[in-house]
């Protein structure tokens, strides 16, 4: 490897595994102990990483010679996240550790009438002129878009009339910082590998929000598949005779389970004629929320309960198939739903049903994460360190 290769692989390996010594590092990346230290000794003048204590002070000492443990300074530089959806825009700043020091949202309804690329270079100029310190140490900006990334071409594939003029070249352009644009989920699982040293080096990382999409990490890399489609998993066929789906098939898992279909569902109940909890809910169909469904749920409404656990067990036998195609190390979940415990538990009865010749499917493999609205700004951010930190350093 080059020195630039070397220099990236020991920084990453000590973002995920610091407090580390160097005789591991040079043992897990068989890069030479000597080029290990050389490189280590640069790291420290440099300021990006610093020495703690020994091992012995930190609870992991070994026979023989006590080792001193590196770990990165996390307050070094700083990078900026950033996501848009249908219904907010969300920026945020943190350290190289995934500690905020900014965060906003703000409701796409209030947004200006201009498309989304001018407005986020508008707002991003605003937040970081009005942060002056952090701005002098930021890298980079990273933007989780809600769409494909062709990375040959440079190129952003969304839906235009979703998000009108929105351009990754343009925002490049204009903005005084570099900027990477990657799929919204894919920035998730990203962070959750950078930020969270428990995650392992494979798994999937699948979001329920408005639509669906699972992305892989493989070997700490992420998966973009042949066309950058790979992770359309809210796609994949559950139920042939099912409703039609805006792709155009039927039966496809995100009309069962996505944050738009189970509204849709639970706004006609609510227009209907049947008794419901809903409407003593909200004064309207347009008003109700999935905070409003799944208390529906636990109060024991019968439809919207229906409603529910056809869609955990479409979403049960998916992830049951995707352990046994993918065998990934871990499958995180990310959805607001699985803030309600009735509902997590019952998806993962479903899922436990699906894999019972495997040994403690669910306690291995299945990880139901907290919700965090920031979770792709902050995977964003992540995704920037990566790509100018990192990478380059």
């Amino acid at each position: 490897m080059t020195t630039q290769e070397n220099r990236s692989t020991i920084l990453e390996y000590i973002f995920r595994h610091a407090p580390v010594a160097r005789s591991t590092i040079a043992k897990k990346t068989q890069i030479t102990p000597a080029t290990v230290t050389s490189i280590s000794s640069n790291f420290i003048q440099e300021g990006i990483i610093r020495e703690l204590g020994s091992d012995e002070t930190h609870g992991e000492s070994s026979p023989g010679r006590k080792k001193i443990l590196l770990d990165i300074v996390p307050d070094h530089v700083y990078s900026m996240g950033v996501e848009f959806t249908l219904r907010h825009v969300r920026f945020l700043i943190c350290n190289l550790r995934g500690k905020p020091v900014f965060e906003t949202s703000i409701l796409r309804k209030s947004e200006p009438k201009e498309n989304i690329t001018e407005f986020l270079i508008h707002k991003i100029t605003e937040i970081l002129d009005s942060l002056p310190e952090i701005t002098n140490s930021l890298i980079g900006i990273g933007v989780a878009v809600p769409g494909h990334i062709d990375h040959k071409q440079d190129k952003v594939i969304v839906n235009s009339s979703t998000f009108p003029g929105f351009s990754g070249k343009e925002l490049k352009k204009r903005l005084p910082f570099p900027v990477i644009c990657e799929n919204n989920v894919r920035c998730m699982a990203f962070g959750r590998y950078l930020f969270d040293k428990s995650s392992p080096e494979t798994f999937a990382f699948f979001h329920i929000g408005l639509g669906m999409f699972c992305a892989m990490m493989k070997d700490s890399r992420l998966f973009q598949g042949t066309n950058y489609y790979a992770g359309e998993i809210g796609h994949t066929i559950v139920n042939p005779e099912g409703k039609k789906c805006e792709c155009g098939k039927r039966g496809c898992l995100q009309t069962y389970c996505s944050e738009t279909w189970l509204l849709k569902y639970c706004r006609l109940l609510y227009n209907s004629n049947a008794a419901t909890v809903l409407t003593s809910l909200k004064p309207s169909a347009e008003e109700l929320t999935l905070e409003d469904m799944s208390k529906a749920f636990s109060l024991g409404d019968p439809q919207v309960g229906s409603y529910i656990s056809t869609a955990l067990k479409y979403l049960g036998v998916t992830i049951s198939n995707l352990a046994i195609i993918m065998n990934p190390d871990k499958i995180y979940l990310h959805c607001p739903l699985f803030s309600n415990e009735e509902i997590s538990e019952e998806l993962m009865d479903y899922i436990k049903q699906q894999l019972l010749f495997v040994d403690d499917p669910t306690d291995q493999t299945v990880d139901i994460l907290p919700y965090n609205p920031l979770e792709g700004a902050a995977g964003a951010a992540a995704y920037a360190i990566k790509q100018f930190y990192i990478s380059v350093i």
